[in-house]
């Protein structure tokens, strides 16, 4: 029997996208299709965009709303200034993955992932990136692997909080007993001594930056927090491609993930 619950959650909280707006092969990248098959046995679809790097592989999560395809130009400019390999993955819903979206199944298919980086590159460091609701999905895959260091942008701190962060009128419902998912990204990075970079826009729109003060206060050290002025959601490393780049250039050099 369907759980209601479950069904309205998905239909609520995950917008994914099933349609790819390009390939890394728009912006000059090669790259091959990767098709792993969860624990579950959900058949996820992903990119593999090899780099020159003999250390070091990115493995970048997306957020809600959207899939693989959606920041391009990112992977593009990881490529030019990093020369790292990346793995890019759909979450089951998205893009070409299969399946239905679940909090419990992104980390499943986060962990089905890294499983595909250390056998496509085995021996190499792992740069673990999550951006948005891809923040706690890459959080909670560092308490259960030994990635290099994790960058989480734009991060929620926990989905609770932002259903009250964007709709206070919601405790007058009964809507947060029955909305279960958690993606509490506090939590993890509490639990973790991966070195971690918070990055975040002070202009946020959708996800404010007192989510990246939430999770930076919670976080176990080595932490460092940068907040990008003037920086909204999306795009973030656009809006001063510099200052991004030298904080983030800076921690990967200071934990030997360059």
């Amino acid at each position: 029997m369907i759980n209601p619950f479950s069904w309205l959650q998905r239909q609520v909280l995950f917008t994914p996208e099933r349609s790819l707006r390009g390939t890394p092969e728009h912006v000059g990248l090669e790259y091959e299709d990767l098709l792993p098959v969860t624990a579950d046995g959900v058949k996820l679809h992903g990119w593999h965009m090899p780099g020159e790097s003999p250390d070091v592989i990115w493995l970048i999560f997306h957020g809600n709303g959207g899939n693989i395809s959606v920041r391009l130009d990112q992977y593009q400019e990881i490529h030019r200034r990093y020369d790292a390999s990346i793995i890019a993955i759909d979450y089951r819903g998205s893009g070409r993955s299969e399946g239905a979206p679940s909090e419990d199944g992104f980390y499943a298919d986060a962990f089905t992932a890294f499983e595909v980086a250390a056998e496509l590159h085995p021996g190499k460091k792992v740069v673990v990136f999550g951006r948005s609701m891809g923040g706690p999905v890459a959080a909670q895959l560092a308490t259960r692997t030994s990635p290099a260091v994790l960058i989480l942008e734009a991060a929620i701190s926990s989905m609770p909080e932002i259903i009250r962060e964007r709709a206070p009128w919601i405790r007058f419902t009964p809507l947060p007993i029955m909305f279960r998912t958690k993606l509490d990204t506090k939590s993890f990075v509490a639990s973790s001594s991966v070195p971690t970079l918070i990055l975040h826009g002070d202009s946020d729109q959708t996800v404010s930056y007192a989510n990246a003060e939430r999770i930076f206060e919670s976080a176990a050290e080595p932490k460092q927090l940068e907040i990008i002025p003037g920086g909204d959601h999306d795009e973030l490393d656009l809006v001063n491609p510099e200052r991004y780049h030298a904080a983030l250039g800076d921690f990967l050099a200071k934990y030997d993930a360059l």
